[in-house]
């Protein structure tokens, strides 16, 4: 449910949020990065909500990182509406969008971008299941693990294929196209 709305409130506010102001400023990008490293320290903390809607609405409103959520092994989260599986699930789009701003050159480096979101998330995984014993996600264990293996960037590549595909491809055919 989470992600659908997310999902509809970029593509459809996106456009119109970034061509309503301009690129994102030095401070503006400082503050992104430093709130993904807190959430992912302190997810659970009374602020964090604050912080994640500050995020997303600077996520969407900025024409100069843009960040695509893929399917593939944080599927499951979004689904979870009882427990943290959708606020894991978001937390992968403000680690690739902190990924962006400290590595702009890898923007078309899909892989990397959607590992960074994935690590963004296990990372949060790891704060909230120290306050909450009981938070366990087989998918996200099997990602911990594939991390200190040293395996996880394989693992997206594999598992996330489509997302390094064009958008036309992913997409499959375009209303315009039965024209």
């Amino acid at each position: 449910m989470l992600r659908a709305i997310a999902l509809a409130l970029l593509v459809v506010a996106a456009p119109r949020a970034a061509l309503a102001r301009g690129p994102s400023t030095p401070e503006e990008r400082k503050r992104a990065v430093q709130t993904t490293r807190r959430l992912e320290k302190e997810p659970l903390s009374r602020t964090s909500m604050e912080g994640r809607r500050w995020l997303f609405k600077w996520i969407v409103e900025i024409p100069d990182i843009n960040v695509t959520s893929c399917k593939g092994p944080l599927d499951g989260l979004q689904e979870d509406e009882e427990g943290y599986g959708q606020l894991l699930y978001v937390q992968s789009v403000f680690g690739m969008a902190a990924f962006l701003v400290e590595h702009p050159d890898k923007k078309n480096d899909w892989v990397a971008v959607q590992t960074a979101g994935i690590e963004s998330v296990l990372r949060a995984y790891e704060a909230i299941r120290k306050a909450d014993s009981e938070a366990t996600w087989k998918e996200l264990d099997r990602l911990v693990s594939a991390q200190k293996a040293g395996k996880l960037r394989a693992i997206v590549k594999e598992e996330m294929a489509e997302c390094g595909k064009p958008e036309e491809e992913r997409l499959g055919p375009m209303p315009r196209d039965a024209i």
